[in-house]
């Protein structure tokens, strides 16, 4: 989806006159050139400012397909947004935006003080009557949210966009774009992206050359056996790293405890509350990395959500598999 910003420039005519009462004509040409400078500058940052604005107002009205399929029209720049998204409440605060989230979902934890914005309730089902009182200009949601749910808040009059979801860290970066435009944070979007894209290439200019394999554990045992496999975003986060995804072989996120004795990895990527289970029960107990204290424990929404933090879990694997680590397994248990 292209979007076309359109610029403009305001031409500012100014004329001085110089009174001569009592004065010599040097205290007029400084009185002069002082005036024509400020007035310059004043000229520059009203241009700067203006510019901007018209920017953002260009974007509008934005159309997006979403990952319904649905075409959604945002008329104008939103000023009261409802994420009904974790990952994407975690983007408006990286864009800055945070003034105008008026609504959250009871999962939206991140950073600490989006706790202190209205919960609407569930990702997938949040309550209607909530949203209908808040009255935002746009609800953003994941692709997790319900038909029912959309149906209903679109018929109230509120546009609904579902975001689309991506299967690459790359694909992060446009995430970000999409919802800084729905929004109406274009620039910050754009800016944003930069620094992500720069951040992402330097780690992985750092990465080692290895062909380390490492596996994330996403549930285990009588839950299932969920990873990531070789075509979600979060495989390419281990791969980012410099690391081999252990299940890179499957497709999607359903695993087996046998493919994973098989497999053996070398590092193993957990949350805090399933490590303990996890190192005890077998047959995991028997993997290499559980023997050797290559369990390490990490934050799952660093992994979970798509968002800037992605690429602190990157940097956390390349530092496990590099040696630099300070939360192994091992580190945690003393």
């Amino acid at each position: 989806m292209k979007k076309k910003v359109v610029s403009v420039v305001l031409a500012l005519a100014m004329t001085a006159s110089v009174a001569s009462c009592g004065g010599d004509s040097g205290s007029a040409e400084t009185t002069t050139t002082a005036a024509s400078t400020t007035a310059a500058t004043t000229a520059e940052e009203t241009s700067e400012e203006t510019t901007s604005e018209e920017a953002s107002d260009s974007l509008y009205p934005l159309t997006y397909e979403d990952a319904y399929g649905n075409v959604v029209t945002i008329e104008s720049e939103p000023e009261t947004v409802v994420s009904v998204s974790p990952a994407l409440t975690e983007i408006v605060y990286a864009l800055g935006a945070e003034d105008k989230l008026i609504g959250r979902t009871d999962y939206c934890d991140y950073p600490e003080e989006v706790l202190d914005i209205p919960s609407v309730g569930a990702i997938d089902n949040p309550d209607i009557e909530i949203i209908a009182e808040l009255e935002p200009d746009v609800v953003i949601a994941s692709s997790i949210f319900s038909e029912e749910a959309y149906n209903s808040i679109t018929e109230l009059g509120i546009p609904v966009v579902i975001i689309r979801d991506e299967t690459t860290l790359e694909g992060m970066f446009d995430v970000v774009a999409d919802v800084a435009d729905v929004i109406g944070c274009h620039e910050e979007g754009e800016a944003l992206v930069e620094d992500l894209s720069a951040e992402l290439d330097e780690i992985r200019a750092n990465a080692p050359a290895t062909d380390v394999t490492v596996y994330y554990c996403m549930s285990y045992g009588e839950y299932g056996d969920y990873t990531a496999g070789g075509d979600t975003f979060i495989g390419d986060i281990i791969e980012s790293a410099g690391a081999v995804n252990a299940a890179e072989d499957v497709s999607g996120w359903s695993y087996s405890a046998e493919e994973l004795i098989e497999a053996d990895p070398d590092y193993i990527l957990i949350d805090e509350w399933s490590y303990d289970g996890f190192i005890a029960t077998e047959p995991y107990s028997s993997l290499t990395a559980v023997q050797e204290g290559n369990v390490i424990i990490i934050d799952s929404n660093l992994l979970n959500r798509q968002g800037p933090r992605n690429l602190e879990a990157v940097q956390l694997i390349q530092d496990a598999i590099s040696g630099n680590a300070d939360t192994t397994a091992e580190d945690e248990a003393a």
